[in-house]
């Protein structure tokens, strides 16, 4: 589902945060990658962004409190959470508070690309 809606990637791994920009721009689709919630948040683009990859683990902002920052200011972002360790209170927690799915890293490709067009069909619906 290629599309011209931004996808936001926020992750400290620099390896991996290019890997998964590659990996979504040879999907064709749209993508701004950024190391720090703190450097997604400066963007001029935070209200242009149509789906959120995040990391869960920050050493100033969680994964989750961006996602809550986001939704108290009034940018309901679909949001895909990624981890190398996430447990099942965490998974919870996080989607209870509408992050749309918890992913674990190195995830699966077609997973992926099936939680992002999900992601974009919600934020189509807003």
């Amino acid at each position: 589902m290629p599309t011209e809606s931004l996808i936001s990637i926020i992750d400290d791994d620099e390896d991996f945060r290019d890997a998964m920009a590659r990996l979504l721009k040879s999907a064709e689709f749209t993508v701004e990658a950024f190391p720090s919630a703190p450097a997604f948040l400066s963007s001029p683009n935070v209200r242009n962004t149509s789906c959120l990859i995040v990391d869960l683990h920050y050493p100033r902002m969680t994964g989750i409190e961006l996602h809550r920052r986001l939704v108290e200011s009034g940018y309901a972002i679909p949001t895909i959470l990624i981890s190398a360790h996430l447990d099942e209170s965490v998974r919870a927690r996080a989607l209870a508070d509408g992050i749309i799915c918890c992913l674990t890293k190195p995830c699966d490709e077609d997973a992926l690309f099936g939680w992002v067009s999900s992601a974009l069909e919600r934020g189509q619906a807003r």
